[in-house]
């Protein structure tokens, strides 16, 4: 049975993974008080398949520890799956394909729709970049300042207008109110309750099982989607290209909703 390393701070959640009971791998945390460098340099020695990286700061700190990476890994600046290759680690950031799996799942087609995508991290890059390769019509990154805005909005699709503002701005509950779909990446940036409607779907990163505003905007009819939900296509795309045969979401779904 194929070895995955997992790099993951979160007790509950390492610790649930670890017991998951499956015959095609089977996951290994890696110890929390050792070199990063000389983890990731033992795994093709100890015949791993690889390593899943969940928390941002190691995703990071991996990513400069790669022979070579992927072009969302280069734009991310970290990496979420690592993969043992004869020439050596080759790194993936697979977050971004993780919310176009997870849509696709939902049978949610964002061609010709509006997003906002709420957030300056590699995780908001990730999630606008695939947001327009799917055929969004108009794409709006809101961070908490017009400059973090514009640095974080990447490169996107000819038929997709992009548009950067920061939090504060006047225009933004006008791109909210008249959007199809919302992925808050940071949860700290607020989401007015009187901006949300049954015409929405908004996918929250926040920690919580139900987050304040998923609980507001179901309250109004709105279809919601979590963390977890992310998390869990995440895990499946990863696992895929890590042991070369599909993975489907359903696996992790129930896992990561206990946490």
């Amino acid at each position: 049975m194929p070895f995955v390393a997992l790099f993951c701070q979160q007790p509950e959640l390492r610790e649930s993974l670890r017991k998951l009971d499956d015959e095609d791998f089977s996951f290994f945390p890696v110890p929390q008080n050792k070199p990063l460098k000389a983890i990731l340099d033992s795994l093709g020695v100890l015949e791993f398949a690889g390593a899943l990286v969940l928390d941002e700061a190691q995703q990071h700190a991996s990513f400069l520890q790669m022979q070579r990476s992927s072009l969302d890994a280069q734009e991310a600046g970290g990496v979420d799956t690592i993969s043992i290759t004869p020439a050596g680690l080759f790194g993936d950031y697979s977050l971004g394909h993780a919310i176009g799996s997870l849509l696709k799942a939902n049978e949610y087609d964002v061609r010709e729709a509006k997003a906002v995508v709420m957030g300056s991290s590699s995780e908001a890059v990730a999630v606008a970049r695939e947001l327009s390769s799917l055929g969004v019509s108009q794409l709006a990154l809101v961070a908490g300042s017009r400059p973090e805005a514009e640095k974080t909005l990447p490169s996107v699709a000819a038929s997709t207008v992009a548009i950067a503002r920061a939090i504060a701005e006047p225009t933004v509950p006008a791109l909210i109110e008249g959007a199809d779909i919302v992925v808050r990446v940071n949860p700290n940036l607020d989401l007015p309750e009187n901006l949300l409607g049954p015409h929405l779907t908004i996918i929250d990163f926040s920690n919580q099982a139900i987050s304040s505003l998923r609980q507001q905007a179901m309250r109004v009819g709105a279809k919601t989607l979590s963390l977890r939900d992310v998390q869990s296509h995440q895990l499946a795309l990863a696992l895929s290209r890590l042991l070369g045969k599909p993975f489907k979401a359903d696996k992790f779904l129930s896992v990561l909703h206990q946490q």
